[in-house]
């Protein structure tokens, strides 16, 4: 049997004349990794919605021309091979004897299953990578949706025996996204890696965005065919693969961006931490300053569009439009900061004039039909010949017919096929009579009330964002919503298109991630991922087990990592205002993982907020040690656990002090709690697992059933002998902060100083072990307040510094 010897950079792949993949070998010391159980086709194709493998196969050693026979359709393939030593690379040159709607590379079985980047398409198990790469946007990693999986999909738990390579242990939560968009796969012997193309010049049904049997519309040009799709596949020591992926980038001239003059896969940049607020042209002056303040180079507005469609800015923080953007951009860069937008990709809202008052042709629809009979501007029901796309479920029910929005209720269960209590001129758009057989579209919405542009519109979206970015120099976006772009039925392909089109338009140096797990092509665009939203829940529990497997994620892909946005917040009914030990919590996790992160804050928090900049500085302070590597192996594996507390101060340049932090639980003395008669008081039992140190405290007064006119006098601790009393009255809603010294500070809810107060001597030290703290105090009010303190104690102080001293 002819075999077919096919380098691969230090993998050696071998084919049999049948087209299988019979060995993947280390070059280097001939270790298989191979399934032998697994059958694995070089290539597939899908013809009538039946998958082929190929029957034989010949190669032309001159021209490195493999010719792949197919029995069953009649298909011949030519696939071209070239050895470029670090990688091989294999395009699909001539399809004949069959019309081909899908072709396949792969799936191709590995034994490797340590690490399994799905996004990326690299599995390694610390000693070879092996990789696959799409080399243009027509070839989509991953697997077709129309098409049964060859590999268990539920097969979610990763490592099957083998140690993660990566340190960060394996977690069926890590399983995030189908696997027909993922470019490597974990399989019960160990992983595969594919990738597809389709014939896209063909009107076909599919299921797109979860709903099944959708008409997906043809597109044109050289990407709608097959011929022309091209990967990589290599192998390489693991400690290598960006450096191959670098060389494939270059050589087969990929995206490439650079950050700072670095490749963002590899720029200290990439996972830079930025700021977040809600800046205008009047208040960019502030914004920069607050950024600084926290030593960010990045601000970046959360939601400057006042449409989403044309991108227009909000005309109140932006009076002069693109203009006035501009003059923010210029501002800033003056003071060393670079500015950032977030979109919702291809998003659309009700109030863009895409939609209103008369709707683009071009926006998607689940489906069609036809008006079975005439239609006066006042109906209320609405006849149609097929009822399946108005039966969708989706969000809004809206459609178009002709340049009249509708709404309806529901569609009846039976023919005739009617559309029943319809909102007739939806959206400010113009009611009027139409004629039967007109075409009527169900329109794809979505809980955001928003549509969505079909393929060709899609273009001017992109367009837009990236004239928008040349010609105001924003260097920061982040494409939210991509997951918008499937609506159109072109797969990973649309959202690759969209995305590259932005970056031919904007140019290389524009920091970018996604709310979806990037296409394979689209790893070499992607800066990086910040997933992780602080809305609805307290700093130190939002979405945390979400951020923690993130970062599982990010290292097995090779990506830049994040930790996700936090909120610094006013108090609420629900939340208290943010504190310094909220944000150092952050800051030693984002130090831990060597991640970044967005920190929030809206421009009237930052005004109203009293502790702003303790909390900047300590921003400053934690990822100046970050950035400059300071921190050790050790210091970072225990300041990722998420239940430590730190603290961080500067120490000179390039030098800092790290303390571990122990923070009780609240201790509580509640009036309710009390026998009558009983003076205001508690005995709390307490455990100090550091040394023997000052006592430190924050004491909270907290009204009852909202008696805000409620307060405490002389709140007096004990221990160890010695009482600490501060002979003041705290209100509810404000808080006594003691630092460890007879000085007590009175803030109110938002953490703006009141008043300093004095004890008349030193107070009690807290020993090191367990002991008994008693506090007293006298409650103002009816019903009275409830007191709550939380004790503070620091372990040993650990050097910090940066490796260059």
């Amino acid at each position: 049997m002819q075999m077919i010897d096919l380098p691969a950079g230090r993998l050696r792949m071998i084919l049999d004349s049948a087209g299988n993949v019979v060995s993947l070998k280390n070059a280097e010391n001939g270790k298989e990794y191979s399934v032998a159980s697994s059958e694995s086709p070089f290539i597939r194709i899908v013809v009538e919605g039946k998958a082929e493998a190929p029957s034989s196969l010949s190669c032309d050693g001159e021209t490195g021309t493999l010719t792949f026979a197919f029995a069953e359709c009649g298909a011949q393939v030519e696939v071209e091979y070239a050895n470029c030593l670090r990688y091989a690379a294999f395009e699909v040159t001539r399809i004949a004897g069959a019309d081909v709607d899908t072709f396949v590379w792969g799936p191709y079985a590995t034994s490797v299953a340590g690490s399994i980047g799905e996004s990326v398409g690299v599995v390694h198990d610390g000693d070879l990578a092996i990789g696959i790469q799409s080399l243009n946007m027509k070839t989509v990693g991953g697997w077709p949706i129309e098409l049964a999986p060859l590999f268990d999909p539920a097969d979610t738990e990763r490592g099957n025996g083998q140690p993660d390579p990566n340190g960060g242990g394996h977690s069926p939560s890590d399983m995030k996204f189908p696997y027909s968009a993922c470019t490597a796969w974990p399989t019960a012997e160990g992983s595969v890696l594919q990738a597809f193309a389709r014939n896209r010049s063909k009107a076909a049904r599919r299921t797109v965005w979860n709903l099944p049997d959708v008409p997906v519309a043809p597109i044109g040009g050289e990407d709608a065919s097959i011929a022309g799709t091209k990967i990589a596949l290599f192998g390489c020591p693991a400690g290598e693969v960006l450096d191959t992926i670098e060389v494939i980038e270059l050589r087969e001239g990929l995206p490439h961006p650079t950050i700072e003059g670095v490749w963002g896969k590899k720029s200290p940049g990439a996972n830079q931490s930025y700021f977040i607020t809600d800046f205008s042209e009047a208040t960019m002056a502030d914004a920069v300053r607050y950024t600084k303040q926290a030593g960010l180079k990045y601000v970046y507005h959360p939601d400057p569009f006042g449409q989403w469609g044309h991108f227009t800015l909000k005309e109140r923080s932006f009076p002069n439009g693109d203009d006035g953007l501009r003059g923010c951009v210029k501002l800033a860069e003056s003071e060393g900061v670079r500015v950032g937008l977030h979109t919702l990709s291809n998003f659309t809202t009700l109030n863009d004039p895409y939609v209103t008052p008369i709707p683009a042709g071009r926006l998607q629809t689940v489906g069609a039909s036809r008006l079975a009979s005439r239609v006066e501007e006042t109906a209320a029901d609405i006849e149609v010949d097929d009822p399946g796309p108005f039966a969708a479920r989706l969000f809004r029910q809206t459609a178009r017919i002709g340049n009249e929005l509708i709404e309806y209720e529901a569609v009846t269960d039976s023919a005739p096929w009617k559309l029943i209590n319809v909102k007739r001129g939806a959206n400010g758009t113009a009611a009027s009579a139409h004629e039967p057989g007109t075409e009527i579209g169900r329109l794809w919405d979505h809980p955001y009330d928003v549509l969505f542009p079909n393929f060709e519109l899609q273009e001017e979206y992109s367009e837009r964002i990236a004239d928008l970015f040349r010609m105001t120099g924003v260097k920061q976006i982040s494409f939210d919503g991509l997951e918008g772009l499937y609506a159109t039925g072109q797969d990973d392909y649309g959202v690759s298109r969209f995305v590259r089109k932005c970056y031919d338009g904007w140019g290389d140096e524009v920091i970018n991630d996604a709310s979806i797990v990037g296409p394979n092509y689209l790893w070499h665009i992607f800066t990086r991922f910040n997933w992780g939203e602080p809305w609805g829940a307290a700093t130190r529990e939002g979405q945390l087990e979400w951020r923690l497997a993130n970062q599982r994620f990010f290292a097995r892909n090779f990506i830049p990592p994040m930790l996700g946005w936090f909120l610094i917040r006013t108090a609420s009914d629900r939340f208290e205002a943010t504190t310094l030990d909220e944000i150092e919590w952050v800051l030693s996790k984002a130090a831990g993982y060597q991640a970044g992160f967005a920190l929030v804050a809206e421009m009237r928090i930052l005004e109203s907020i009293g502790n702003k900049e303790t909390l900047l500085e300590a921003v400053r302070c934690w990822e100046s040690a970050r950035r400059a590597g300071a921190f050790s192996p050790e210091q970072r594996e225990r300041l990722r656990d998420p239940k430590s507390d730190w603290h961080l101060e500067a120490a000179g340049e390039g030098k800092w002090t790290l303390y571990p932090v122990d923070r009780s639980k609240p201790l509580v003395c509640s009036p309710s709690e009390l026998q009558p008669g009983q003076p205001g008081g508690a005995d709390w039992a307490y455990y100090n697992k550091h040394g023997d140190q000052p006592l430190r405290f924050c004491m909270r007064v907290t009204p009852s059933y909202g008696n805000e006119d409620a307060a405490v006098q002389r709140p007096t601790f004990y221990t160890g002998n010695v009482y600490l009393t501060f002979d003041t009255e705290v209100a509810a809603n404000h808080y006594l902060v003691c630092d460890g010294d007879r000085v007590g500070k009175i803030y109110d809810r938002n953490w703006n100083l009141l008043r300093v107060v004095h004890a008349a001597a030193d107070g009690p030290a807290v020993r090191s072990g367990g002991q008994t703290i008693s506090f007293s105090c006298k409650f103002i009010g009816n019903p009275k307040p409830v007191v709550s303190v939380i004790m503070m104690t620091r372990g040993k102080p650990e050097t910090v510094q940066a490796p260059e001293l």
